[in-house]
Formats: structure tokens, C-alpha cells, sequence
């Protein structure tokens, strides 16, 4: 009954934070209905950034009654940083969509048991708070989203262990997730968030296979690593010798279209995004791993949990979780979770236990159906992602329908497709930054015809080409690494690994001192 454990959550939610001060700037104590709880104003971080800012300083009974144990931080874009609240109440929310996801996944696939698996996790970012800040500041470990019961399977069911989530230097961490994940033959899992975080760091096996082999032979990790002489120690005992393993990887031709799915025969499930801009990155991983399953994830967010799969093809809303709102993008009204309809978009509202009320995610999804009577949720795409150089107002949405459009009607498959502004005195518009398989023949000036026409649907863009306020759109051709580059420049600007997405549409112009390659059309 989704009505009735949605109104309770909420009723639970408000009572148990009536005390704080937005509880008692809204009337908490005096709201006897759902319908009553929409004369508390929707809101956007930026109405919360005073409170939290409060709350650093060591401030109680802010935002909830409750203490709050930590400020989890995050972003959703290259730029700025948010601060989230993190309270016992959000984490018990958190937990009551992740238990029934772990349940159900090892009920569907029991020989998951018997192997090893990979929970992707991030270099440490922990960060030191200023002298007058009184909270911590991030998890230890991103373990820390799980219960106890979790937590002591990870430590006997992952090949990575959880300490290298100590390690802060990037290129010191990838290398050592490459060097435990090569060691496991009896690899199960594999969870990642993008797809693409999976296939760029398979494809570094190749770079390092020569390091590998010698440090699972002898043990010892490569010298040249920046860790620490404690940190390294703890690995190394981790990792151990293992002769028999290295001779096999040493013989694994790493060129071949097996690879890597001979490195990990025994891989049954990989868990990662299958919405979205995701699709070319899913494709291949079907192709590299034949044997295993792809289960597309739900929605997560630092703020909480939107959905989380159950089987092969539902994602459902976590109803036992928080209290949901969405958005009609059709008629702007905001409706409950028992009263949105099959097939409408919407945009997400999340109330949860670490105080935020009413609180826009501005994440778009579409109802793709029921099960046991609760909504199922498909992402489609973030709803405020905007880039306005001279009041074009592109949509983040239209523009990767549009990258659709035109990758079909040209009939190429794109390694990576992101459109952004490019200004300068002679040529102010928009640049396709694209990269395609390497021998594919591409007319890049029919691409950016094409392209440039599906965005003029857009009429302010329309408009602003026709009085050549912006020039028509280009094409920079991406000769290597695409997606490893953005993910370096994403992760140089303090993004952690789970955050990083890959957006059709990006509002940064630096992206061409990012990406090796040049203009071509």
C-alpha cells in the first residue's frame, strides 16, 4: 500500500523533527495531512546553504531534532560543491532500499556466492575542515552506507580490498584496483556506476600487464607508487605471491576481443547505469562479456535513493525509503507517489530524515510501469541542465535526443558524443566533441549540418542562428581517450569517481585543451 506507507514516512519524518528550527518555521507539529505538507515551499540547495553552513559551525536542532553525524559532500557538475546532512535517520532510509537490492540480487543469482566481486569505490576525498568547523566533513569509507551485516560480507567477498580507499593519488589507486581485480580468477561481480568506468579501466590491463604480472608474482607492489610505507604494507598482505596467477595472465593476449572476458571467466552479473547517455558503453561491455548479465541500476543520489532494481528489468521507487513527490513536466503540478500515471515524465521531490523538505533533485524520470503496485522508475535525464551563452536556453534533454538523431541517421556509432559552447571573438556557438571508432569514415561537415539543424527545433536557438548571434555548430574530432580524459579533468576538479556522468550536454568551454584532437569541421 503505497498511500499508506508514503503518509506514514511523512508523518514520521515531520513529528521526529518538529523541535528543529525549519520545524518550527513550517509548523511541523500542526500539519495533519500530505496535503498539508505542500504549504511547505519546495526548495533548491541554495535555500539550505545558511542552515548548513550553520550546522558546520557545530549548530543543533537545525534542519532536524536529530544530531548530524557528518556532511557528506557532492556535485553534480565540474563546478561547485554541496554539503549534505547526513543524519542515522537518512542512513536507515538509505538502507531500506539497499537491503532488499543485495537481498534480491544474490536470491536471483545465488552463484554469486561462490566468487569474488567489485564494488566500485572512490580515492579518499575526505577533506579537513576549516579551523571554525566543528563537523566532519565525508564517510571514511563508502562502506559506510552499508549495515553491519554488509559490511562484514565485503570484507570476505571483495577482491579489492576496502583500504585502498585510503589511497589519494589517482593514478596510484587505478592502478591498484587493476592489480587486485587481475589477481582474481574467481571474479563474480562486478558493480560500477558508468559502464564507461568499466571499459576504460579494462582496457589500462593492457598499459600495466607487464606490472601486474611481476607484482602478483612476487607480492610486492611497483615502487613508483605514491602510498604510503604503512599503506603499502597493508596492501602487499593483502595481495600476497601468486606464481600460478601470473603465468596465467602473462599468457592472456590482452589485443584479443576476449579480453578481458578471459581474464575473469567466471563473471555472472555487472551492475552499473543502463539509462540515459549510457547506451554505446553497455554494448560494448555485452560484447566484452558474453557470459555475464547486465542489471541496469536504480536511482541514487547523495541526497537519498530515488529507485534500486529488483531482477532483470524493474526499477523500483523506494517507497519505505523517503517521502516522494514528483513534478508533472506537462502540466507543472506536483503529485503524490500513488497518484502518478504510467508512461508521464516527471521530476523527482525528495523529503527525507537528513533534513531536506520538499527538496527538487531536478532528476527527470518516466514511469515505466508497476511492480507489487509500486511505481517503476526509468531516468531519463537531469531536468535543469541549461547552457545560455545569448538566450538560446539549450535543453541537456533535447540536445542528446538530437546527438540521437543524427548518430542514427548517419548511421556511425559514437565512442563519445558531448556538445558544449565554444566563445571566442570570430566564432561564438556550440562544439560537438566526438570520437568514433578508429577506421570509421565520417563526413564531420554533414555531422554538424545535421546536428545543427535538430537544435534549431529549439526556437531561441533558431533565432539566434538566423541573426548570427551564434556561428553554426562544429566538430571536434577526439583522436584517443575521450572518456578518459573527461573523467581526469572531472575527477581534477574534485568530483569522486560514482559522480561522474557523461552528459550530452556540457556548459564548460574548456573542453578542447582537454581532449586530444582538433577541429574538423
Amino acid at each position: 500500500n503505497a498511500k499508506k506507507t508514503q503518509e506514514k514516512l511523512l508523518f514520521d519524518i515531520l513529528r521526529s523533527n518538529r523541535s528543529s528550527d525549519i520545524g518550527g518555521r513550517y509548523g511541523f507539529s500542526e500539519l495533519s495531512s500530505a496535503e498539508a505538507f505542500r504549504g511547505v515551499p519546495l526548495s533548491e540547495y541554495e535555500d539550505y546553504k545558511a542552515a548548513i553552513d550553520r550546522i558546520r559551525a557545530g549548530d543543533s536542532q537545525v534542519l532536524t531534532t536529530e544530531p548530524v553525524d557528518l556532511l557528506h559532500p557532492t556535485s553534480g557538475s565540474t563546478d561547485g560543491t554541496k554539503l549534505i546532512p547526513y543524519t542515522r535517520a537518512l542512513l536507515r532510509q538509505f538502507r531500506a532500499a539497499i537491503d532488499p537490492w543485495i537481498g534480491t540480487l544474490y536470491l536471483s543469482c545465488p552463484s554469486l556466492f561462490w566468487g569474488s566481486h567489485y564494488w566500485s569505490i572512490s580515492p579518499s576525498t575526505r577533506s579537513t575542515p576549516d579551523p571554525g568547523a566543528k563537523m566532519p566533513i565525508g564517510f571514511a569509507s563508502d562502506a559506510e552506507y552499508l549495515g553491519v551485516t554488509q559490511r562484514w560480507l565485503t570484507r570476505i567477498l571483495f577482491a579489492v580490498p576496502s583500504e585502498i580507499s585510503q589511497v589519494t593519488d589517482q593514478r596510484a589507486f587505478d592502478y591498484l584496483t587493476l592489480l587486485f581485480l587481475a589477481r582474481e580468477k574467481n571474479l563474480r561481480l562486478i558493480s560500477v556506476w558508468h559502464a564507461s568506468f568499466l571499459t576504460v579501466m579494462i582496457s589500462e590491463i593492457g598499459n600495466h600487464k607487464k606490472h601486474i604480472v611481476n607484482d602478483i608474482r612476487t607480492g610486492k607492489i611497483r615502487k613508483d607508487l605514491a602510498i604510503s610505507s604503512d599503506l603499502r604494507e597493508l596492501l602487499e598482505s593483502s595481495l600476497g605471491r601468486d606464481p600460478r596467477r601470473a603465468d596465467e595472465l602473462e599468457g592472456i593476449d590482452t589485443a584479443v576481443r576476449a579480453f578481458p572476458g578471459n581474464i575473469w571467466p567466471r563473471l555472472r552479473l555487472i551492475s552499473c547505469w543502463t539509462n540515459g547517455h549510457s547506451q554505446p558503453w553497455i554494448a560494448e561491455l555485452r560484447e566484452r562479456f558474453p557470459a555475464a548479465l547486465v542489471q541496469g541500476k536504480g536511482l541514487i543520489a547523495t541526497e537519498g535513493v530515488v529507485s534500486f532494481p529488483v531482477g532483470w528489468t524493474h526499477r523500483v521507487c523506494a517507497v519505505r525509503s523517503h517521502f516522494f513527490e514528483f513534478v508533472d513536466t506537462v502540466t507543472g503540478e506536483a503529485c503524490f507517489l500513488w497518484e502518478i500515471t504510467p508512461e508521464k515524465e516527471y521530476s523527482v521531490i525528495i523529503t527525507t530524515g537528513g533534513g531536506l523538505y520538499r527538496y527538487r533533485l531536478h532528476d527527470l524520470v518516466r514511469v515505466s510501469g508497476f511492480f507489487c503496485r509500486v511505481p517503476c522508475l526509468e531516468f531519463i535525464s537531469r531536468d535543469n541542465l541549461v547552457s545560455d551563452i545569448v538566450g538560446e536556453k539549450l535543453n541537456g534533454r533535447h540536445v542528446a535526443d538530437c546527438i540521437c538523431r543524427v548518430q542514427r541517421e548517419c548511421a556511425i556509432p559514437f565512442d563519445f558524443a558531448m556538445l558544449a559552447p565554444l566563445s571566442d571573438q570570430e566564432a561564438t556557438g556550440y562544439v560537438l566533441y566526438v570520437q568514433v571508432q578508429e577506421g570509421v569514415d565520417v563526413d564531420y561537415g554533414r555531422l554538424a549540418a545535421l546536428l545543427d539543424d535538430a537544435l534549431c527545433a529549439n526556437f531561441n536557438y533558431r533565432h539566434a542562428r538566423q541573426i548570427s548571434q551564434l556561428h553554426p555548430v562544429r566538430v571536434f574530432q577526439i583522436r584517443r581517450d575521450a572518456d578518459a580524459a573527461y573523467r581526469r579533468y572531472c575527477a581534477g576538479n574534485g568530483m569522486k569517481a560514482g559522480e561522474i556522468k557523461l552528459p550530452a550536454l556540457s556548459t564548460d568551454t574548456r573542453w578542447d585543451v582537454v581532449f586530444d584532437g582538433g577541429l574538423v569541421a
